[in-house]
């Protein structure tokens, strides 16, 4: 019988390993998307702003060695805290979540970047130069640049065809109010305060919040947790968004004494809402819970702004600064580090979880809100340097942790 030889076949030879990239330098991931250049600029300028802000007071009670700043104007302080970085983590959030909003392509890093880096710098010019005339031309590039990219976000919106624009059309509408902010001091200095307090807190900031939570909260509610339906009518949106509107143009008006009619009933229903949208059921997930007790603020804040309008009303007394602080630190400050955790986990990605340093943080936010609050009840120099003390211990360790992420490639290694 004839034996046939077995011809053992060798296995193909293995492909070579790819080739490695060196990992693209720090400064070109920073601009690569918009949300990693506005988040930056925002930590830069939020640390900046809670800093300097914490010296002033501090050295307003007289810690020896401590020379007091320029900075502990009622103006300057508008100028950070509603002016500052806000509007950069707005632009970041509009450019990055906007385009899918709308259904239309990314805006070309031409219709944000160089007007990103301007704001930027023009923000860090009004609130650290050394003389006001150096203060207020700075304002004024910041507040050209905000406009600009006011333009391209409206760009996107004219050409977007979605059936659904509301949200995105009155958060611009908001921006554009917002622009007029550092354009006001720009022109009028320190005579522009009162429309810094009206125009940054009644027509931006809280518009701006109550628009996104009342796209976002439902929706993001209802994919960690499915058994809660998305419930966000348009009558919702009128009412949230409507009351506060009011309230500001009786406020402006000087009729603090009859907010009470549109504060009590609007505390009442947001109360009602944040258990309708599942606040207790939230507790089970620590980054979807900081969305929920930040929009608890909300009325926990319009309960005391009617509580300061019936004082006012009845025995000519008030609480005085304590439900702006409420609105500021507990609504805006909460749902701030609740948003940008969130967008910064997402798009880094990152698990969509607050871990335990994040979490520590948001619930010594609650505490700084709770003593700036009670400084305004009690407006002592060494309560309101302790304020400011706990939100620079928030947000400065909460910015340095997330910064080195927008200048690094996403922990999956996917683009963006």
């Amino acid at each position: 019988m004839k034996t046939i030889p077995l011809r053992v076949q060798s296995p193909p030879p293995s492909p070579p390993p790819p080739a490695s990239h060196p990992a693209p330098p720090a400064w070109r991931l920073l601009a690569a998307v918009p949300h990693r250049l506005f988040f930056a600029a925002a930590m830069l300028v939020l640390v900046v702003s809670a800093l300097v802000w914490a010296w002033a007071l501090v050295a307003r009670t007289g810690v020896a060695g401590m020379p007091p700043l320029g900075p502990a104007q009622p103006v300057w302080h508008l100028l950070a805290m509603l002016f500052g970085s806000f509007a950069f983590y707005m632009f970041g959030f509009l450019f990055t979540a906007g385009p899918r909003w709308l259904d239309v392509p990314p805006p070309a890093a031409a219709q944000w970047r160089p007007a990103g880096v301007a704001a930027l710098l023009g923000a860090l010019a009004m609130l650290l130069a050394p003389t006001e005339p150096l203060a207020r031309a700075g304002a004024a590039a910041y507040g050209f640049a905000w406009l600009v990219l006011d333009v391209a976000f409206a760009r996107l919106l004219v050409a977007s065809r979605a059936r659904d624009k509301v949200h995105a059309s009155l958060v611009l509408a908001a921006m554009l109010a917002g622009a007029s902010g550092p354009l006001a001091y720009a022109a009028f200095a320190v005579d522009a305060y009162p429309w810094l307090a009206y125009a940054g807190m009644w027509l931006y900031a809280i518009p701006v919040f109550v628009v996104v939570c009342h796209r976002m909260i439902p929706f993001f509610t209802a994919s960690v947790l499915p058994a809660m339906a998305i419930f966000r009518p348009w009558w919702l949106l009128a009412v949230l968004l409507g009351g506060p509107l009011v309230h500001g143009a009786l406020e402006f008006a000087g009729a603090q004494a009859w907010t009470w009619i549109v504060d009590l009933p609007l505390a009442v229903f947001a109360l009602d809402l944040a258990r309708r949208w599942g606040l207790a059921q939230s507790m089970a997930n620590r980054l979807l819970a900081m969305l929920h007790v930040g929009f608890a603020w909300y009325a926990i804040s319009f309960a005391l702004y009617a509580s300061s309008s019936l004082a006012a009303l009845l025995a000519g007394t008030s609480l005085g600064h304590a439900p702006v602080h409420a609105l500021a630190l507990g609504f805006c400050g909460s749902l701030m580090i609740a948003m940008v955790s969130r967008v910064t986990f997402g798009h880094s990605g990152r698990a969509l979880a607050a871990d335990r340093f994040t979490w520590s943080l948001f619930v010594l936010l609650q505490a700084a809100a709770v003593a700036r609050v009670g400084a305004s009840l009690w407006p002592h120099p060494a309560a309101m340097a302790a304020g400011a003390l706990l939100w620079a211990a928030v947000v400065v360790p909460w910015a340095l942790r997330f910064l080195p992420i927008y200048w690094r490639a996403r922990a999956d290694g996917k683009p963006g």
